[in-house]
């Protein structure tokens, strides 16, 4: 009866330890997104010390030059951001998508619960001026595990089995 209660035991401090992991991996995302004029957008989500920052780089449909801008804000400072943090990045992210061109000015982003009026000015993610030529996004590289780049960290060692398998 001892081994699978040391078992037990060792999963419980995983569990325990993956929570830290998982808010680390929250803090630093990344996707892909087109917009209705058919810019290519790649997305990476920075947060430290309270300001978060959404980079994004562009490609028009025809292989023009990428465009790439940057959005920062305090969105921790709106009351409902701590509650629905992930629903409250799908709005943001949702918001860019329906724009024709994501890195013009415009207004600033906000999901709903924390737009203006319900929340402080600092909350909303505003467009960073320009920093000169665009730089294009940086794409997988090919040695990188496939598991590792199309699944969920809690999912990676069974993905990894599964992609192991299908290798060979």
């Amino acid at each position: 009866m001892r081994p699978p209660l040391a078992l037990l035991a060792l999963a419980a401090l995983g569990a325990a330890a993956g929570g830290a992991e998982r808010e680390a991996a929250e803090e630093a995302r990344a996707g892909r997104f087109s917009t209705p004029e058919r810019h290519r957008c790649r997305w990476e989500l920075r947060s430290a010390a309270g300001a978060s920052e959404l980079r994004l780089s562009c490609r028009a449909a025809g292989g023009g030059a990428a465009r790439s801008c940057a959005y920062r804000g305090e969105p921790r400072r709106c009351p409902a951001f701590g509650a629905r943090s992930r629903h409250y990045w799908r709005q943001v992210l949702s918001r860019l998508r329906r724009r024709r061109n994501p890195c013009a000015p415009g207004a600033p982003l906000s999901a709903r619960p924390c737009g203006p009026g319900r929340a402080p000015p600092e909350a909303l993610l505003r467009l960073l001026p320009d920093p000169g030529p665009a730089t294009p996004a940086p794409g997988p590289e090919p040695s990188e595990d496939p598991a590792q780049t199309y699944c969920a960290e809690r999912w990676h060692s069974l993905c990894s089995f599964f992609v192991g398998f299908w290798e060979g």
